[in-house]
């Protein structure tokens, strides 16, 4: 067995069975992960996946746990959080290698106290560096991979990496280095130097982060905005605020949000983004894309 393996493997790790992962996502909702770690070191992630490949297990990879939605009931898998790969190395003034685990808000801190710039898109966005690379996160036309000098992932076969910027495919929302045979655990990032209109687009972005819901516990942006549309915007001419199915309501601040107003499943989640994909579509033709990544049930538009 892979818990038996890991244990043999890596004697000092803390193994997790079981593991409810509402404790470990912004929606609060999901069941539990059959197996769930946490490793401290890159060597260390590498040995527990290369394990569970080798095993035939399924592996999903955590950051903050942010952007996606784990079905209820148990997952059979082993999860793996990279929130202790978290260490910060400035090479200069503008170069840093970063872990992919380390959150976006301090690496924010951190670019701003030394007076740089380029990461104003950012802000106000949570969540971990490896997942902003594995979903391209950004706002107003910009996002990380403008910054990505490399990224360092673990192979299935656990060789460590390294891909060059121009090795690295970037669209709306996606990366190509996002691959469940794969692990990324660090990049190199290169920003400028700060000019004086950095502050204002900076916040620019606050404000309107400030403006999203924040009271519940929810995933950012349900879904993606089609090109040329605003899905907050298709959602509310279709009538999707305050639609509830349980615990899981769609914000009437914003439409394109979902709140877990307490006891939200993930299969009443799920529901409330079909349900809400589904008027959208008889309203406009459009069929929405989720931004959120879902493990496990299926989104579908009839």
């Amino acid at each position: 067995m892979l818990v038996d393996k890991l244990h043999s493997a890596l004697p000092n790790l803390n193994i997790n069975e079981h593991w409810p992962l509402s404790k470990l996502c912004t929606l609060r909702a999901g069941g539990e992960a059959e197996v769930f770690v946490a490793p401290d070191t890159i060597e260390d992630t590498k040995i527990i996946f290369t394990l569970a490949i080798t095993e035939g297990y399924p592996v999903y990879v955590l950051g903050g746990g942010s952007n996606l939605l784990f079905p209820d009931g148990l997952i059979h898998g082993i999860v793996i959080s990279t929130l202790r790969l978290n260490t910060i190395s400035w090479r200069n003034d503008i170069t840093t290698d970063i872990d992919a685990g380390f959150m976006l808000p301090v690496l924010m801190r951190q670019v701003r106290e030394r007076g740089l710039g380029g990461m104003e898109f950012a802000a106000g966005i949570p969540g971990t560096l490896g997942g902003a690379l594995a979903g391209n996160a950004g706002a107003g036309g910009h996002g990380v991979c403008d910054l990505v000098d490399n990224v360092v992932s673990i192979e299935a076969n656990g060789e460590i990496k390294t891909w060059h910027s121009n090795e690295i495919n970037y669209s709306y929302r996606k990366c190509s280095l996002a691959n469940e045979k794969r692990v990324i655990v660090l990049a190199r990032l290169t920003f400028r130097q700060a000019n004086p209109k950095d502050k204002d687009v900076y916040e620019s972005f606050m404000l309107r982060r400030g403006s999203q819901p924040h009271a519940f516990g929810n995933a950012g942006c349900t879904f993606k905005n089609p090109e040329g549309y605003s899905a907050g915007k298709l959602l509310d001419e279709a009538g999707c605020k305050n639609l509830r199915v349980g615990d899981a309501v769609v914000s009437d601040q914003h439409a394109n949000f979902i709140l877990n107003h307490g006891n939200a499943t993930s299969s009443d989640i799920m529901k409330l983004i079909n349900l809400c994909a589904e008027r959208v579509y008889e309203n406009t033709g459009i069929k929405l894309e989720p931004e959120i990544k879902i493990i496990g049930p299926v989104f579908c538009v009839s």
